[in-house]
């Protein structure tokens, strides 16, 4: 009974009120914290860095409240030393404060490194092997021979390479592949396909990237990263093949309009070839 009146007190009702005050006060200054700490509900806009020297654009990034680091960096002639060549994430993302961006920026000089061996592989571990070395993929030959696409020798400058000769990273390597008997390849379908993307897919389809052409809708570089394919030639067609080592000219934009027409058409000329 003694307990059963204790538990009614007004000292008790009093404690547990006092409690539970402080309990909610406890949890409300918890989450007031972490929305402050996490900056819950803010936005910032990323600046566009690229072109920037590096000085310029950590001075950018700190009064944006943002922070970087330095990713990598590659060599481009075409560019000062320090100059920002790439970010991520890129311009115009949204981001929470005291996001860390990553920058590519030209290096002082180019690093070199030692070649690999790509005589008489095929061209897939060829693209491998050079890809993994931090070279660029150039122009695709093909001369007699009995087996399609192993590589013959690769070339430089027009000049051809010898394995464990030193190379500037980032250069660009031809390669002179074996025709077999294979006469023709399909032209890859590239619609939708950023120019990256579809340079990828067309030197993957044995075939040489031709012209690359920006429609009225690209101003800046960060549209021509976002632009996407709606025209090519020759186009995709399941019924033709083109010879390998053929060029493919491609189109981008950023129109949307002109994409989902692009793609449409595409759609009813593959419906008529199926029917």
């Amino acid at each position: 009974m003694k307990s059963n009146h204790f538990f009614k007190s007004k000292f008790f009702l009093t404690q547990i009120g006092i409690a539970l005050g402080i309990t909610i006060v406890l949890v409300w200054i918890t989450l007031s914290g972490l929305k402050w700490y996490t900056h819950h509900g803010e936005k910032l806009t990323v600046p566009n860095l690229y072109g920037a020297s590096l000085e310029d654009a950590a001075k950018t990034i700190n009064d944006e409240n943002l922070r970087f680091s330095v990713y990598d960096s590659i060599y481009n002639p075409k560019h000062e030393p320090g100059t920002v060549l790439d970010q991520r994430p890129l311009a115009g993302a949204i981001v929470k404060r005291n996001r860390n961006l990553f920058l590519t920026i030209n290096a002082h000089k180019p690093e070199q490194v030692r070649f690999p061996n790509l005589v008489d592989n095929s061209f897939r571990q060829a693209y491998e092997l050079l890809i993994t070395n931090g070279f660029k993929i150039g122009r695709l030959e093909y001369a007699s021979s009995q087996f399609f696409n192993l590589v013959l020798y690769p070339k430089h400058n027009g000049d051809s390479i010898n394995a464990g000769s030193m190379i500037d990273k980032g250069a660009t390597i031809d390669l002179v592949l074996g025709r077999g008997n294979t006469y023709g390849v399909l032209a890859p379908n590239l619609m939708g396909k950023n120019n990256s993307q579809a340079k990828e897919k067309i030197i993957l389809s044995n075939l040489n990237v031709g012209k690359v052409q920006f429609d009225e809708s690209i101003e800046s570089h960060i549209d021509s990263i976002q632009a996407k394919v709606f025209k090519q030639y020759p186009s995709f067609n399941e019924d033709r093949k083109i010879r390998p080592g053929n060029n493919i000219d491609i189109w981008l934009t950023k129109d949307t309009l002109k994409l989902q027409q692009a793609d449409s058409l595409l759609q009813q000329r593959l419906g008529k070839l199926l029917y």
